[in-house]
């Protein structure tokens, strides 16, 4: 484990910021597209509108249609038959994926793997989902469901801010737990940056005006004592990411969240939802391999 310990009011996080007041220029095109997205009223020909105004993304939903991975009847042409046969949930993960990706110059952190980002974001996304299916309870913010994916899909947007804006730092990082299997990501980030991607991913999405539910719950979702605003999609998506992080680790049992149980989620539930997700591992990898690598 690495020694160096790092004051947070110094940390290279907190100086660069000071000092860099440029941000990522997609705030615009992301609420645009969260927006479109997340109405649950949309049609796929209002989709289609929406999703022609991004070329690259256009170009992306195409070319995935047409491959093995969706394996179509017929050629598809159009932008609105790749909607129809991808289906709602894969074009929201495409279309985020691709705009966010396009921000930021990943590139310059060695470490930083591309495919796990990605196959990490889609399945914490569907994590959340089926998460969020068996509550009961799920009027904590408008269009619970959908805000909750949402979250899942961007709760480690702070990674990628880091890789681009302090590469050298998170590349040690990310080097350090491939020594130190024990360590988490977030332990390794602070060692060396002084923050970890939970508390970039909030502030990120704060600077960028994101809704607040999405800033509070990637800020809190690691945090177990977090009980005011939105705590429920915190807690669904940090419960969604430890399951995810658990495929990664190749465990064949899901990591038992007891906070989970206040919202009527019990351990049997829990199971079933890490079951789905394992099911589920190898064919999103081939996605973000078609898509992103």
């Amino acid at each position: 484990m690495a020694t160096e310990n790092i004051d947070h009011t110094t940390s290279p996080f907190n100086h660069y910021t000071k000092k860099n007041t440029n941000l990522p220029s997609l705030s615009k095109n992301i609420n645009r597209l969260l927006r479109a997205l997340n109405d649950t009223n949309s049609n796929h020909q209002q989709l289609t509108e929406i999703i022609m105004m991004f070329p690259e993304i256009s170009t992306r939903l195409i070319f995935l249609a047409n491959s093995a991975w969706a394996s179509p009847a017929r050629p598809v042409t159009s932008i609105e038959q790749a909607c129809f046969i991808l289906g709602h949930s894969i074009v929201k993960s495409i279309s985020f994926g691709i705009s966010i990706s396009s921000c930021f110059d990943t590139r310059k952190c060695p470490g930083f793997k591309v495919d796990r980002f990605w196959t990490t974001a889609i399945l914490v996304s569907k994590g959340t989902g089926l998460l969020a299916s068996r509550l009961s309870d799920k009027m904590e913010c408008y269009d619970f469901e959908q805000t909750l994916q949402s979250a899942g899909l961007l709760h480690n947007i702070g990674l990628l801010w880091l890789a681009d804006s302090l590469p050298k730092e998170t590349n040690k990082a990310l080097q350090e737990l491939a020594t130190e299997p024990a360590l988490t990501v977030n332990e390794a980030l602070i060692q060396y940056t002084g923050t970890d991607y939970c508390e970039v991913g909030g502030w990120l999405c704060t600077q960028l005006s994101f809704p607040e539910v999405l800033s509070v719950a990637i800020k809190y979702q690691l945090d177990n004592n977090y009980q005011e605003s939105y705590w429920k999609i915190a807690l669904l998506v940090g419960a969604a990411a430890s399951m995810v992080a658990a495929l990664y680790d190749r465990s064949d049992q899901v990591p038992e969240n007891t906070r989970l149980n206040k919202l009527g989620v019990d351990y049997v539930t829990q199971d079933i939802i890490f079951k789905e997700l394992a099911d589920n591992f190898v064919k999103t990898q081939d996605l973000v391999k078609n898509m992103f690598v």
